[in-house]
């Protein structure tokens, strides 16, 4: 009995997917009369989006900048006793989605060509910036020196890119990680 209902209810509910609610004539479901012909002129083809340029980190700014370090006065004076150098990547505060770390590179090279600058060694340097890191949920200017020491840096450099308008702003601070003392700091600019 049971069995029986449900099989009518079934049929009702499934009777009633085939009413049209919205009235009107039901949808022709047999073949066309005339076949179905080609248009008269070939359908175009949707323009390429082309996406946007990739934002790239601007180097020639960052060289521009190790230019400016090695002219500087403050760092000549250190020149002849081949210090050790912690150079940390330029803090990206553009708001555009690119790495700091070429910008770094260029700057190693130009200053390691142009003087007896000696560089902390980048593994050991990662190792311990992600530890802190990880201890500390971010870097701040005390885990910044601590890390140069742990490095045997003897100076950092470091800095920070933003965005002005059309242009690019780099700047950059020499500190020595003995004393804390600030010992040179320059701002450069570029446009995009």
């Amino acid at each position: 009995m049971k069995l029986r209902s449900l099989l009518m209810v079934g049929a009702l509910l499934l009777g009633g997917c085939a009413v049209n609610p919205y009235g009107g004539a039901p949808a022709p479901v047999a073949e066309p009369s005339q076949p179905m012909s080609q248009p008269d002129q070939p359908v175009a083809e949707p323009e390429a989006v082309k996406p946007p340029p990739k934002a790239v980190a601007p180097t020639g700014l960052a060289v521009a900048m190790a230019d400016a370090f090695l002219k500087a006065p403050e760092v000549q004076a250190l020149a002849g006793s081949s210090p050790v150098l912690l150079l940390m990547a330029p803090q990206n505060g553009t708001g555009e989605p690119f790495s700091t770390q070429p910008m770094a590179v260029a700057m190693s090279q130009r200053i390691q060509a142009n003087s007896d600058f000696r560089f902390a060694d980048p593994g050991q340097v990662s190792a311990i910036t992600s530890q802190l890191e990880y201890q500390q949920g971010g870097m701040n200017p005390a885990s910044l020196v601590r890390l140069g020491r742990q490095t045997g840096a003897g100076y950092m450099l470091y800095g920070d890119l933003l965005s002005e308008g059309g242009r690019y702003r780099l700047a950059m601070s020499l500190m020595d990680l003995h004393s804390g003392e600030l010992l040179w700091s320059e701002s450069r600019t570029a446009s995009r």
